[in-house]
């Protein structure tokens, strides 16, 4: 007997929503399709449904989108069943009921919340997730049934696949916390994270959310009321259906690679701790430690070697570290002496591993995934250089991770433990996988070498120090290199990278050190998460100060394309004005007040005042330098703005013979006289002008006026590049009608810079090693933060701030070539160094705020 409920006119009725079905009783028909179609209706005025039933359908016209679909796609009614969600659609096909699988394309294409709740497709989510189709011109469902699948494109069943029920119920009685990591993987951060998960299901509803899967997922679920597996959690986190995903009332995010879940808890409002294992020098990119630093409302560390790599980061944008962070070694440190029973089962074990008698000789054992950072080769290095001394020394690797196919590490890697006679029988340098025999390999050994460059605190260490072994570490190559840690005696600390005196020091442990050893007390320190809660309450009740209002700059930093864009950057800079963490200018007033708190002898050169252009043509003589490595916008510049139209010299550098000669044209095209140059690729766009007057192609007048500007695209910009650069030259230059008078400005008494007033406060960031290389050729110390600078390094100057800029490296300074980092170089360290220059000449640096100006 046919079940009447799961006929396609009985489904539509039950699932469509009632204003649609007023206007659509039947989903066969689409009167707005059917008019957008066959235009010719409209302008007749007739009807649309009398017309179908009347001609249209005789005339073999299209009367919804599933017909007019599956022309074009004969096979649409199998991709529209992998969609299904709701279980009486998935049985009314089983039973073969007709126009199902139209019934299920017209539902879907009725959008949010109908295309969800019965599919696993939402056109919401694959807009959020996939902007760029919003212009595309197709139907988000038709783009992904023709192309999404194939460009495997993630869609809302993704999502659903990645969320998880966890084992413990939800208590609505609790509180609940969101626990971040970034993978599942069996390493270090997420093991931590694991230990964190099992202490949370104790007092909360735990979710845990990882930015990518691993083996460790079941072992999550079972500490979890939720677990839920998403590369961008911020967009995702709104189609998630689990009720205790509203009820998250914190979170600690494990590792700064979680910085993809700040977005999430800012636009929120969710208070976190970020638990941090990584040193600075090594998260790449480096905003990914600005992110974390901005918006956690409490920085926890694992070590004091790490917080310390955070220091230069935390004068840039102002981070109270003894306020807002604290150190939580993630397990306790003690030592124990092993039984000799347990040694010798140990040495058992690894001598028949390597096919070795391991009676009467020293073992170094050395742990963690091959690679650099882990300073694997240096482990070789060591091994190779203790040989030298006698073959009583063998040196044991055990992890993963090493693969001759790899080019980054594994080549170099296989070709040195070839060279240096690896996992050779009767040798003295042995390399083990991962395996059960983890802790019989600490057993046997009397030394564990630790030759990592960075690693915070490897969890290796603290199995080593319970497992009867001497520790060998370089100095300042941990975050055991403390005096937490080093106090111990069973710590030997060496030069940092010094091979040799590490292989010297381990020699010098006598063999069989197990059996000497004084063992300390187990300590049964508190669990990390209560502690890192606990510190992160008392945070939360100490705040006084609550920034409203979002400020003077809507510009972009978390949230560049956000549906809710204004919201969420008002949240942002909310936060982080709440904390004093003023990464972006809150007003123009607290620009001048920050200048005029200053006594720094560059901050008081430093002057602050509004747009404005001039009446008229310029009064001066000016000259202008373009950069063009990009000449696509040379020729429409040159057209439209007044101000290079009326240049009295231009001179545009470039790097190729073939630029020379498009540049060229461009000029003659646009009517604007142009002396072209063709220079090095070298410097960016800053060099070529500085050689300019070292060369000899400036004039000789030291109070010659120059803007510089250029039309090099930039890697740091958001995606609205475009908008920052026409930011930057609305204040310098005006437009096609008017000319800037940031010129004029320049013509005033002791003013020898003028540059746009950015809404961003940006630090030195990672140029501030290099400033200090430089420090000695300033009268005085430079400031600790520059609070001003040209950002995007366009700016007018007077020619002698350029010849003492040129002074300052001098001739012969050996620049770096491209290609070059996105920061960190001499050239992003003359972008800070304008207003310090200018104030060595005894000259003000002047910036001008043009607020109505979108900055992108």
């Amino acid at each position: 007997m046919t079940d009447t409920s799961l006929t396609a006119d009985s489904l539509w009725a039950a699932l469509a929503p009632a204003r649609v079905q007023r206007l659509r009783p039947d989903f066969r028909f689409d009167p707005a399709f059917y008019l957008d179609t066959y235009r010719d209706l409209a302008a007749a005025g007739l009807d649309p449904e009398d017309h179908y039933l009347a001609h249209g359908k005789a005339e073999g016209r299209l009367g919804n989108s599933y017909a007019k679909l599956r022309l074009s796609l004969p096979d649409l009614d199998n991709r529209l069943s992998r969609l299904v969600f709701d279980p009486r659609i998935r049985d009314a096909i089983a039973a073969d009921q007709p126009d199902i699988h139209a019934l299920l394309f017209e539902l879907i294409l009725l959008g949010d919340p109908t295309d969800q709740e019965v599919s696993h497709f939402s056109e919401r989510y694959y807009l959020a997730r996939y902007p760029d189709l919003k212009t595309s011109g197709m139907l988000p469902i038709q783009h992904y049934i023709q192309h999404g699948v194939k460009e495997k494109r993630a869609i809302l069943r993704d999502l659903r696949e990645n969320q998880h029920p966890g084992q413990q119920p939800f208590d609505p009685d609790r509180p609940t916390l969101l626990i971040g990591v970034h993978e599942f993987s069996k390493t270090g951060a997420p093991i931590v994270g694991l230990d964190l998960a099992r202490e949370a299901a104790l007092t909360h509803n735990v979710v845990v959310a990882a930015l990518r899967g691993g083996p460790l997922l079941e072992a999550f679920c079972a500490h979890a009321t939720c677990v839920v597996v998403s590369e961008n959690p911020d967009s995702d986190i709104d189609f998630l259906s689990h009720p205790v995903i509203a009820r998250i009332d914190m979170a600690v995010l494990n590792s700064v690679e979680c910085f993809s879940f700040a977005p999430l808890l800012v636009r929120r409002g969710i208070p976190w701790a970020s638990y941090i294992h990584e040193y600075t020098e090594y998260t790449r990119p480096y905003f990914r430690c600005v992110f974390m630093a901005l918006y956690s409302d409490l920085l926890v560390f694992s070590s004091e070697q790490v917080r310390s790599s955070w220091s230069n980061l935390f004068k840039d944008i102002e981070f109270v570290s003894n306020r807002d962070s604290l150190i939580i070694p993630q397990y306790p440190f003690h030592t124990r002496s092993l039984d000799p029973s347990e040694i010798k089962a140990g040495r058992k074990t690894l001598g028949d591993l390597i096919g070795m008698d391991l009676t009467g000789r020293r073992v170094v054992a050395g742990a963690g995934h091959v690679h650099w950072r882990k300073g694997t080769d240096l482990f070789i290095l060591t091994a190779q250089i203790a040989r030298a001394s006698g073959d009583d020394t063998v040196f044991i690797w055990i992890g993963d991770g090493q693969s001759h196919e790899d080019f980054h590490f594994g080549v170099w890697l296989d070709k040195h433990m070839r060279a240096a006679n690896a996992n050779q029988p009767g040798g003295t340098l042995h390399f083990l996988p991962a395996g059960p025999y983890y802790k019989d390999v600490l057993r046997a050994a009397d030394v564990f070498y630790l030759p990592s460059r960075l690693d915070p605190l490897p969890n290796v260490v603290f199995d080593a120090a319970t497992s009867g072994c001497q520790i060998v570490l370089f100095a300042e190559g941990s975050g055991f290199n403390d005096p937490v840690y080093t106090s111990n005696p069973i710590m030997h600390v060496v030069e940092y990278g010094n091979v040799a005196a590490a292989s010297d020091a381990i020699r010098a442990i006598p063999l069989q050190q197990h059996a000497a050893r004084q063992n300390t007390p187990v300590q049964t320190a508190e669990p990390v998460l209560p502690r890192i809660l606990s510190a992160l309450t008392d945070r939360l009740q100490a705040q006084r100060k609550f920034v409203v209002g979002g400020g003077a700059y809507d510009v972009p930093f978390l949230f560049p394309n956000h549906p809710d864009a204004a919201f969420a950057r008002a949240a942002e800079r909310d936060k982080m004005w709440s904390y004093d963490r003023p990464h972006i200018w809150q007003s123009f007033d607290t620009v001048k007040a920050e200048i005029e708190a200053s006594d720094n002898w560059v901050h008081k050169r430093l002057r602050v005042d509004r747009f404005a252009t001039m009446d008229g043509k310029a009064e001066h003589p000016y000259n202008v330098h373009i950069h063009a490595h990009y000449i696509d916008d040379l020729g429409g510049d040159l057209i439209y703005y007044k101000a290079l139209r009326e240049a009295d010299r231009i001179v545009v550098t470039t790097d190729t013979a073939r630029k020379v000669e498009q540049i060229t044209q461009i000029g003659k095209d646009s009517d604007v006289p142009l002396e072209v140059r063709l220079t090095p690729n070298t410097g960016r766009d800053i060099l070529p002008f500085m050689r300019l007057f070292s060369e000899g192609h400036a004039g000789t007048d030291p109070e010659e006026v120059w803007c510089h500007i250029h039309l090099k695209k930039s890697l740091q910009t958001s995606a609205s590049g475009d908008v920052w650069k026409r930011f930057l030259l609305a204040i310098l230059l005006g437009d096609n009608a008017n000319i800037s008078d940031a010129m004029k400005r320049l013509f005033l008494p002791k003013v020898g810079l003028v540059a746009p007033l950015d809404p961003y406060r940006f630090g030195w960031l990672e140029n501030r090693n290099l400033l200090s290389r430089l420090s000695h050729r300033f009268p005085e110390a430079p400031p600790n933060h520059p609070i001003l600078f040209p950002i995007g390094n366009m700016f007018w100057t007077r020619a002698r701030v350029v010849q003492r800029m040129n002074s300052v490296f001098g001739p012969a300074y050996p620049w770096p070539n491209e290609p070059l980092p996105n920061d960190g170089t001499e050239f992003h360290l003359i972008e800070r160094l304008w207003p310090t220059v200018a104030a060595m000449e005894d000259l003000d640096s002047l910036f001008l705020e043009k607020a109505d100006q979108p900055r992108g």
